[in-house]
């Protein structure tokens, strides 16, 4: 199998920790910075692992690689541990897919390849560079977890070649190829 795992998230720059003066400090804002890739990633802050929601004390900006979170209006309950944690948790995998098919000419070729992908990724197949379009002969099932790629009886030589399934979500895309071999006459 096949299988291309997601990208985690890495930290390009950690959260520093923020040490305020109390006498200056009540009253102010304090903002946590943290920079990740890749930049599409969706995160979320935590404070002494728990969840924290946008309000008007906790207020979260992202752009590009950056995150920051900016607590307004400091007090003496704003301390604790806060983290920038990844949400995304997308993910694009190809678990299970042929290395090869060889089949006798005028029997069916049957490609099945066992996905997984957070959001549910679109699925497309190729032969050739050129997209496959379910017709008369060819049958393209693909359901949650699961595309298949039938060419329903009376395979011909012309059907030989690299069939490559595509997985596309935010993350980014993935692929991975059948060589199928037509025997026979």
């Amino acid at each position: 199998g096949l299988a291309l795992k997601p990208v985690p998230l890495k930290f390009v720059k950690e959260v520093k920790d923020i040490v305020l003066q109390e006498a200056e400090s009540i009253g102010s804002s304090a903002i946590f910075e943290c920079q990740i890739s890749p930049s599409t990633a969706i995160t979320s802050w935590m404070k002494d692992g728990s969840n924290l929601r946008e309000s008007p004390k906790h207020k979260f900006t992202s752009d590009g690689k950056d995150r920051k979170l900016h607590i307004i209006d400091v007090q003496l309950s704003d301390t604790g541990e806060y983290t920038c944690v990844d949400k995304s948790t997308a993910e694009l995998i190809i678990t299970e897919l042929l290395a090869g098919l060889t089949v006798k000419a005028g029997t069916k070729i049957e490609l099945p390849a066992t996905v997984k992908g957070k959001p549910e990724p679109k699925i497309t197949w190729t032969k050739a560079d050129l997209l496959l379009k379910a017709d008369d002969r060819i049958k393209i099932e693909s359901k949650p977890g699961q595309s298949t790629v039938t060419i329903i009886g009376n395979c011909v030589h012309a059907d030989a070649g690299h069939y490559t399934v595509t997985l596309e979500n935010k993350l980014g895309s993935t692929t991975g190829t059948v060589n199928v071999k037509v025997i026979g006459k």
